[in-house]
């Protein structure tokens, strides 16, 4: 049975200016990287939000909801900020489009614990630090999620601490799952 009450969004409007491709559509054996997580968040998920300008993409994934920033250059948080506003449950679940390895046990687990848990904000934590971009959000965050990008704070956890936040521990055997693609050098440890 799929998850109904949150809604998988895949952050995928970056500019790309490490890499100088679009991370999204690189190819991982023989794999879109986009078509991959949309295969793995459609077998969890009823709702698929893509936060995206790019037309390439648009015309790609025409059965799922397409949305765009409403705050430009404002990063993730944006893409964040976006998804929130036009998703029709009452949370998120937020995913960067360049991370190879998303997990259907990790992305249920964090399911249960946030809706078990109360929190607002349910974010992965392991030696390396936190994962605010494989992360649950409550939309009763979004005034404060607005209110930091007015004021050009646009830092993911920039509203952390105006919201009911949570972190979720992980060994260090799952930090794999969170790798994202950011350079030449992270695309060919993956390939």
């Amino acid at each position: 049975m799929k998850v109904k009450d949150i809604t998988a969004v895949i952050l995928a409007g970056g500019k790309n200016s490490r890499l100088q491709q679009e991370k999204s559509l690189l190819k991982i054996q023989g794999i879109l990287l986009i078509d991959k997580q949309v295969d793995l968040l459609e077998s969890i998920f009823e709702n698929i939000i893509i936060v995206t300008g790019k037309e390439i993409l648009k015309s790609k994934f025409p059965n799922l909801q397409i949305v765009e920033d409403e705050y430009l250059n404002c990063g993730p948080l944006g893409g964040i900020q976006a998804a929130m506003k036009h998703s029709r449950t009452e949370a998120i679940f937020v995913f960067a489009c360049d991370m190879p390895y998303l997990d259907a046990g990790i992305i249920l687990h964090q399911i249960a614990v946030f809706k078990n848990s109360g929190v607002d904000i349910l974010v992965p934590r392991h030696v390396e630090g936190i994962e605010p971009l494989h992360a649950i959000y409550s939309k009763t965050n979004l005034p404060y999620l607005e209110e930091c990008l007015i004021s050009g704070k646009n830092s993911v956890r920039s509203f952390y601490n105006k919201s009911n936040t949570g972190y979720l521990d992980f060994e260090n055997k799952y930090i794999k799952y969170f790798f994202n693609i950011n350079t030449h050098t992270d695309l060919k440890q993956i390939i």
